[in-house]
């Protein structure tokens, strides 16, 4: 449905291969198959929405990508990987740049869509909680909510030319604020992640991408410092 579309024509993403993941994660939890894919269909029309640049199917594509790879070289790692799974399904499934609300209209959708499922209760609470994670607030987290921020901020410790293309997508989706007021709420945020004693969590991920997340913030900073976009 989507090839003929043109929704992806700028975009890496394969929509078939994300539709079929959306599906394999419904039959394992037993819920019906034609109201499953309509709500996957739904999800990835919204998460290629505009503006969105960076908080788009690229972005769900990646995450999902390392949530495989965790389940792949860390069996077991995860306590309830289906909960995971949704939860970066839906966790901006729901994206406005000049909202504060957005996580929580995620979390929302996902409940509402959920509780309808045929899906124990505690389920439905993990992944609205799971979502609700990655406001990215400072603050102890626990259990697979941990793995969830840190799949969520893995493009922080990718590669410096991956890296420049996330400032570059993040500045498409503030488009609207002037530079001025951008580059003072970027630096804030740049500066708040740098100031932690750790960005990610797990071990594993500390160990594949701490050191470049840094020397990455590191650089966009310096960048707005000197008056332009690190990019």
């Amino acid at each position: 449905a989507y090839r003929q579309s043109g929704m992806f024509a700028r975009s890496t993403v394969n929509p078939d291969a994300l539709l079929a993941q959306w599906e394999a994660r419904g039959r394992p939890l037993g819920c019906p198959a034609n109201p499953w894919t309509r709500e996957g269909l739904r999800l990835l029309r919204s998460w290629q929405r505009w503006p969105r640049a960076y908080h788009n199917a690229s972005h769900l594509q990646a995450c999902l990508g390392h949530w495989q790879t965790v389940q792949k070289e860390l069996p077991g790692a995860l306590e309830q990987p289906h909960a995971v799974a949704l939860a970066l399904w839906f966790h901006d499934a729901v994206y406005w740049p000049w909202s504060a609300h957005n996580e929580a209209r995620s979390a929302q959708w996902a409940s509402r869509f959920l509780s309808g499922q045929p899906l124990p209760p505690g389920l439905v609470r993990t992944v609205h909680e799971h979502i609700m994670a990655t406001c990215h607030n400072p603050g102890a987290l626990q259990g697979d909510a941990t793995w969830v921020v840190d799949i969520d901020l893995a493009v922080l410790g990718q590669s410096d030319a991956v890296y420049r293309q996330f400032e570059r997508n993040v500045r498409k989706e503030y488009f609207f604020v002037r530079w001025p007021r951008y580059v003072a709420g970027r630096s804030a945020v740049l500066q708040g992640f740098l100031d932690r004693p750790r960005i990610y969590h797990n071990e594993w991920f500390f160990y594949r991408y701490e050191s470049q997340a840094r020397a990455n913030l590191r650089h966009a900073l310096a960048a707005l410092q000197q008056g332009h976009l690190y990019a």
